[in-house]
């Protein structure tokens, strides 16, 4: 499979890849001793216009984390492709001689969003690439950079695309031949985002668990729309991390208040966390993603005022929801406590999670607790519980766990703002002193 003809340009170093029609060659290229790959195809196989597509997809893609390619050519029983030879190793050899920080999967992620949105915003038409998986992403030092566009395709072309793809890796619309559009690639680059989290010291974050959830959600229209959107929120994340880090704090936490099951408290302890900020002089606003909870106190509570879609009473501040027909205030600055009722879907975004779990004997169920509940910046509340439970539930999920007091009136006990003060005795919370509310 060595084309014939090529030797006054190429001396061929090894075959990295060779099958009955077609062959990968490491070859070094004469005038000026450069190593290159070429990529050569025997005409008679059916796919043999494969290396011209691919020659002609890339042109005018620049990006140096994409292989140039140099030379296109054929002979009488072959077409040849010759391009860039990347050095280094791939992402699946890099990660079995390193263990991934935190920052180092971030980058890596947040770089091969970079390369995807190259290819999505190429010339005049996006490019799919299709092919995300550990063995095409390969690091050179500190570059990351994208291998093997194969089967990748311009957009337009999808109806005639064939379901091509890794098993395990490509998007299920892309194996199953279904409509195809740049949210394939977001789902490729949700798995190499999961493929390093299991070889990282990220295995115990349920932020980035949640991003690479979101970018593999097998139904396309739940899963993130773009590769900028994820890109985003992956840069977010960084950056929150690198601001912890220097010391600098953050205005827009956001601390999610889930229940294991109905009527475990979630709603109270979400309010009273809310008014404990406050109490604070750190702007903190309650928001319902489950129920109307703050229109039901606007109601019922004396002495209650709205003012730009905010409920003021005492301590508490919470965010109202008109419905999709009524235009929308700016949403404040500050924490935000986010009542999720029993829904364990946890929202984007979040940085924070309180766990609600009812003492009682008929709402323990501990076979039926979320995977990342033992994860780093999730906190397990155990409500309406004797010591016993308490110690039950500690030792099932191997943390420590919160006995959350009695709890009647809407404001925050001393017992209460003494359970939240232990909770968030280690977490960065910033101080926003409150603006006086105008009468």
């Amino acid at each position: 499979m060595i084309p014939k003809g090529i030797e006054d340009k190429y001396e061929v170093i090894r075959i990295l890849q060779e099958s009955a029609a077609t062959a990968v060659l490491l070859v070094r290229y004469k005038p000026i001793g450069a190593l290159r790959v070429l990529k050569a195809i025997h005409k008679a196989n059916p796919n043999a216009y494969s290396i011209l597509y691919e020659s002609n997809l890339l042109q005018g893609i620049k990006s140096s984390q994409i292989p140039t390619i140099f030379d296109v050519e054929d002979t009488e029983e072959m077409y040849y492709l010759v391009e860039e030879y990347v050095e280094g190793i791939s992402l699946r050899e890099y990660l079995l001689e390193t263990k991934l920080s935190i920052e180092k999967l971030l980058y890596i992620a947040i770089e091969l969003c970079k390369i995807i949105e190259t290819l999505h915003t190429a010339g005049s038409e996006p490019v799919l690439y299709r092919d995300m998986k550990p063995e095409h992403v390969f690091m050179e030092g500190d570059v990351v950079k994208l291998i093997d566009f194969g089967i990748s395709i311009k957009k337009s072309e999808v109806k005639e695309a064939k379901p091509l793809g890794t098993k395990g890796w490509a998007a299920p619309e892309q194996l199953k031949g279904d409509y195809l559009d740049e949210r394939c690639d977001v789902y490729g680059v949700g798995k190499v985002i999961e493929f390093m989290v299991e070889n990282s010291y990220a295995k115990d974050d349920f932020r980035i668990k949640r991003i690479a959830a979101v970018a593999t959600e097998p139904d396309i229209d739940k899963r993130v729309s773009s590769i900028v959107e994820l890109k985003e929120m992956l840069e977010k994340l960084q950056g929150e991390r690198v601001n912890n880090k220097i010391g600098q704090k953050r205005l827009d936490k956001r601390i999610a208040v889930m229940g294991d099951c109905h009527a475990v408290g979630t709603t109270k302890i979400a309010i009273s966390l809310c008014c404990y900020f406050n109490k604070r002089k750190t702007a903190c606003y309650y928001k319902d993603i489950e129920k109307d909870t703050v229109r039901k106190l606007w109601i019922n509570l004396k002495n209650a005022r709205l003012h730009k879609g905010v409920l003021y009473h005492e301590h508490f501040r919470g965010i109202m929801e008109y419905g999709a027909a009524v235009e929308k205030h700016n949403p404040p600055e500050g924490l935000y406590v986010i009542d999720c009722g029993c829904n364990k879907e946890i929202p984007i975004g979040t940085d924070i999670i309180i766990y609600v779990i009812g003492g009682a004997s008929w709402q323990l169920n501990m076979d039926d607790l979320p995977e990342w509940i033992k994860d780093d910046g999730v906190y397990v509340v155990v409500n309406f519980a004797n010591r016993f439970s308490c110690v039950q539930m500690a030792k099932k999920i191997g943390k420590k766990v919160f006995k959350y007091p009695l709890a009647i009136d809407l404001d925050i006990s001393k017992d209460e703002e003494n359970v939240f003060s232990a909770i968030f005795k280690n977490e960065s919370i910033s101080i926003v002193t409150q603006q006086k509310d105008k009468k």
